[in-house]
């Protein structure tokens, strides 16, 4: 399975797949078979690797996982593969205004701005149905919404422009 790993804000694509009695993990040119055994359920892990033992602590912090390696922390999203193209719906930004286009198909099942509400980061704008999923799309920048461009029900196509948020003045 093929996962979307943001480890302090940098992306990863990670494939991991069953290998024996461990699993074979995929980044990038390189591929290795790691054992993994559970030392506390869902909170630490012994992970063996070209015959190296790394413990693995882990710490839920809303949608984030801090994982703790040999005394350093590190802020990871672990996110299929829905999820992240979901999430990749991009944000141009062109003289203070930014557009969120559809990077997707799909059917609009709920506006949640129209023009003239303030958004804060991270507030959810729409929502997107595709693949039978449905998934929040998020502002990334704070702002006024100037247009709302479909509406609940409509369907988007790849590209498609759905909302613009006027960003203040700087």
């Amino acid at each position: 399975m093929k996962y979307h790993v943001l480890v302090d804000g940098e992306h990863h694509e990670v494939e991991v797949v069953a290998d024996g009695a461990g699993v074979r993990v995929t980044l990038g040119d390189e591929s290795r078979h790691v054992d993994v055994a559970t030392l506390v359920d869902g909170a630490a892990y012994s992970l063996v690797m070209s015959g190296r033992s790394v413990d693995i602590g882990v710490e839920e912090d809303g949608d984030t996982l801090d994982l703790l390696v040999g005394g350093s922390r590190y802020s990871t999203e672990v996110l299929g593969e829905r999820e992240y193209l979901a999430r990749s719906i991009r944000a141009e930004t062109e003289g203070g205004d930014t557009r969120v286009c559809a990077v997707m198909t799909g059917i609009l099942r709920d506006v949640r701005v129209v023009p003239g509400d303030t958004v804060a980061v991270g507030q959810v704008l729409f929502i997107l149905e595709a693949m039978k999923m449905e998934n929040e799309v998020k502002a990334e920048v704070a702002g006024v919404v100037a247009s709302v461009h479909a509406e609940a029900g409509a369907t988007v196509e790849q590209g498609d422009l759905v909302v613009e948020i006027e960003a203040p003045e700087a």
